[in-house]
């Protein structure tokens, strides 16, 4: 008689405890299946050990719940047995199994838990001497059910970001994942699993930090700089041998592990502690104040914890990104170009903590030059009428035309036509353009990749933003720094474009250049990367992201 338990709903089982709860039905599901009697049998019928492939299937996907943004277990796994006509997978493929749990048991590499992979329960199956059908078969289907759920996670992410993270809509996820089950043998899908990760060198960078940090934590090597006065170069005592110490832990200083004078602040340590800084976000001088001396004594499972939950972030974008493309790194206030086998840099204003700047990807596909700027509702109702009810001047001396309505065929109102001290922003319909002038909000250069948020990239007169560390300033799109540079180095390669660019910075009417392939370009929120040393870079989460991500995913401590 088949035993049966009701499939969990997510509504039953929270997220953070899914994982735990599979494992716990799975051990009560086989304690209330020992009545059953099938004997040992070390070669069982194929006929028979195919209906106990079938019965376990069935019983397996109506007990372990899906765990977070997973789309397992579901019908492809039964499909993939149906098709093989319930024939096993891993019962003549003993080395690949035994392959698909090493790295399972690795998960911890790429900051997933090896838990949520069923690895002690398929371990416990391996470790029986005569297993009967009954345990064949389960544990058959439950190494295929584990292995798609880790190429799952690999590929795509163990989570769903639109859970998580509303900010976040990169709706990108890589179904590579999706194909494992159509290779022609258990080993080929075992080897294909690694390729399924990100293979950008930034995450295999971070897995290898992630991998030193937990090595760090499990040995107990947490050197702490106690609290005093400022060090600074020429500083001596004890509190300067930990902070040399703790620079080597950590990577900044390189060179002998016991120099002529440890208590002595030398030159080399300055400039540890200098690139200690940088790669923190801090204020590089080369001192450690209260600032600096907080962010050396963070602990090493801390940073091990922001590493797992940026790894993850990288498993919500592609496997693999394109060879051009623009790359705006939020947290770094930095636009990245890779364009034309070149690679270029330029420093940018994004959105401000309560006007966060979205991620997404989207397809660059032309520029306005001399544009307009049509107000977004949003900014009219919230800063551009209060400007309006301050200064009744304020739209003629800014250039501003105003329409009764955002229709194309809206008629243009008189502003000094409208009570604009009785207007309530709820109650606030009109369209506002900006003209093209010097103090146009997107200056000469608008970049555009139409999206549902209505960001793009643009120029602007104010400048002053440019020179200071915090340039989070904006109402949600993107300034750059030298829009002139980004316009010349898109159309360098189309003749006909580049013409149309130099001819439109001749004039003063708003002018479209079209791209002729578009450019993809992501804009991205990671609150660790890593600096051209290799080095992680640790950065200020400055739209408070990284909370939401660890209440969601409830990372527990464990090696890898």
């Amino acid at each position: 008689m088949l035993c049966r338990t009701a499939r969990p709903s997510g509504s039953q089982i929270p997220a953070r405890f899914a994982g735990y709860a599979a494992l716990i039905l799975w051990t009560l599901l086989l304690a209330s299946c020992a009545g059953r009697s099938d004997p040992p049998d070390d070669s069982p019928e194929q006929s028979r050990i195919q209906d106990t492939v079938e019965r376990q299937l069935d019983l397996l996907l109506d007990s372990v719940a899906p765990v977070g943004g997973q789309a397992l277990p579901d019908d492809s796994l039964l499909a993939f047995y149906e098709q093989r006509n319930y024939r096993p997978l891993w019962l003549d493929n003993h080395d690949a199994l035994d392959d698909l749990l090493n790295q399972l048991q690795r998960a911890g590499e790429h900051g997933l838990n090896p838990v949520d992979y069923h690895i002690d329960a398929l371990r416990g199956y391996r470790r029986l001497a005569r297993p009967d059908r009954r345990q064949q078969a389960e544990m058959d289907v439950l190494a295929t059910m584990a292995m798609q759920a880790y190429a799952h996670d690999l590929s795509s992410g163990r989570f769903d970001p639109s859970l998580i993270d509303t900010n976040w809509q990169m709706d990108l996820p890589n179904g590579d994942w999706k194909t494992l089950l159509d290779l022609e043998s258990a080993q080929q899908m075992v080897d294909t699993l690694p390729s399924l990760a990100p293979q950008h060198p930034h995450y295999q960078a971070l897995q290898r930090w992630l991998a030193y940090y937990l090595e760090l934590d499990r040995r107990g090597i947490e050197i702490r700089v106690p609290q005093g006065e400022l060090l600074l170069r020429g500083s001596n005592g004890a509190r300067v041998s930990l902070l040399r110490q703790r620079m080597q832990q950590l990577g900044d200083l390189r060179g002998p592990e016991r120099p002529q004078n440890p208590n002595q602040f030398d030159a080399a340590l300055e400039e540890a502690v200098r690139n200690f800084q940088s790669r923190h976000g801090l204020d590089a001088d080369g001192r450690v104040g209260s600032q600096t001396l907080a962010a050396i004594n963070v602990p090493i499972a801390e940073r091990a914890e922001q590493i797992r939950l940026n790894l993850e972030r990288w498993r919500w974008l592609p496997a693999e990104l394109e060879e051009d493309r623009i790359w705006v790194d939020l947290t770094a206030y930095e636009v990245h170009m890779h364009l034309h086998g070149e690679h270029h840099s330029m420093r940018a204003v994004i959105g401000k903590p309560d006007r966060m700047t979205r991620v997404f990807r989207g397809e660059m596909t032309y520029m306005e030059i001399n544009p307009t700027w049509r107000v977004p509702q949003r900014i009219a109702r919230e800063m551009l009428l209060p400007q309006v009810q301050q200064d009744a001047n304020y739209l003629q001396r800014n250039n501003y035309r105003v329409f009764e309505g955002w229709h194309s065929g809206a008629a243009e109102v008189d502003p000094d036509s409208v009570d604009w001290l009785a207007m309530r922003p709820e109650d606030l319909g009109y369209r506002f353009e900006q003209m093209p002038d010097p103090g146009n909000a997107m200056g000469q250069y608008k970049f555009m990749f139409p999206n549902r948020n209505a960001i793009y990239l643009h120029d602007t007169p104010s400048q002053a933003y440019f020179n200071q560390a915090d340039r989070a300033r904006s109402a949600g799109c993107v300034r750059l720094h030298d829009p002139s540079f980004f316009a010349d180095l898109l159309v360098r390669e189309d003749i006909g474009a580049r013409d149309r660019l130099n001819m439109a910075r001749r004039v003063d009417d708003p002018t479209v250049v079209s791209l002729n392939e578009p450019v993809p370009i992501y804009l991205v929120y990671f609150t660790v990367m890593v600096d051209s040393r290799g080095l992680p870079e640790f950065r200020e989460d400055i739209y408070d992201r990284d909370p939401l991500m660890r209440e969601a995913m409830q990372y527990r401590a464990f090696g890898g």
